[in-house]
């Protein structure tokens, strides 16, 4: 019997961190390689089997795609699934940083969407990847990294209680690079960080959301790298000024040789950090970070 095989690329977010968590929010997102690879077996019982460093299949990323299906489709899920997630990962096992759980829970959930007849691509594939991973996540997270790995390619993601994906061409450069900041940051401390700001600061916080907003929208909408960079500018000093309000910081210096214009912080803080490169620019070198190359498919089965 022949394996059915997926791969599912990950994602980055290069504009809205915090402001995609919100209702209406705008994030633009990019998918990029690696892939996760899956296997797809029918048969009479479920099995799944998860490799990346602690995989297992008490892990809570299958463990809520198998009950996510189950309950959409009214029956238990059957089959056996082999997730690899391994190349987003470093030898000693640290995360990439490029989306690798929501590239493994659109991976379960596709694959075991395909095992129940329900073909290679169900219409409510999607949104159930998406409820999945807030699932696994206590209920949280916006869903741009689900959907981004999902479609591909690079898009407008609109957050809120039930997200939504719009392809999009801007024009990001020669590609991105992506470099260590100064220290580790907490996503999930980060994003409280901001909710409780929230909420002391609704006026303040309503303004950062429409401006937010409207500077991804005209770098989207810029017809070059040039005339994309003041709404690149104004989207990093946002993120900036909200750091500071929040009490974590997300200013960081590039490596040397990286045109700073075109850094700022990647997600929450400054763990991460990106850089657009002009078109026909030069690859980075071994000290500067790691070119990240985008993957125009999304969720894709081998024919």
């Amino acid at each position: 019997m022949t394996a059915l095989r997926l791969t599912v690329p990950g994602n980055i977010l290069l504009l809205g961190e915090y402001a995609v968590l919100e209702e209406g929010g705008l994030g633009l997102a990019l998918a990029v390689e690696p892939r996760v690879q899956m296997e797809a077996l029918p048969g009479a019982d479920l099995r799944v089997e998860g490799r990346w460093p602690g995989g297992s299949g008490k892990s809570p990323l299958i463990t809520a795609a198998v009950q996510t299906v189950s309950e959409y489709l009214h029956a238990p899920c059957t089959g056996s699934l082999r997730v690899d997630s391994t190349s987003f990962f470093s030898r000693e096992g640290r995360k990439s940083g490029l989306g690798s759980s929501a590239a493994v829970t659109v991976a379960l959930v596709c694959g075991l969407l395909r095992l129940a007849g329900r073909g290679s691509a169900d219409p409510d594939a999607a949104s159930l990847a998406v409820r999945a991973h807030r699932r696994a996540q206590g209920g949280r997270g916006s869903g741009y990294d689900v959907l981004t790995s999902f479609h591909g390619g690079t898009g407008l993601v609109r957050g809120g209680a039930s997200p939504s994906w719009e392809p999009c061409t801007p024009p990001v450069g020669g590609g991105v690079v992506l470099f260590a900041g100064p220290a580790p940051v907490s996503t999930a401390d980060a994003v409280q960080r901001y909710s409780s700001w929230k909420v002391r600061n609704p006026g303040p916080a309503g303004d950062f959301l429409r401006e937010s907003n409207d500077a991804i929208l005209s770098f989207a909408r810029a017809r070059s790298l040039e005339e994309a960079l003041p709404s690149f500018g104004r989207s990093r000093r946002l993120g900036i000024e909200l750091g500071k309000e929040i009490g974590v910081p997300a200013e960081l210096a590039p490596p040397p040789g990286l045109d700073s214009r075109w850094c700022k912080a990647l997600g929450a803080g400054s763990e991460l950090g990106c850089c657009l490169l002009p078109p026909g620019g030069d690859r980075p070198s071994a000290g500067q970070g790691v070119l990240v190359s985008r993957a125009e498919t999304g969720a894709a089965w081998e024919q």
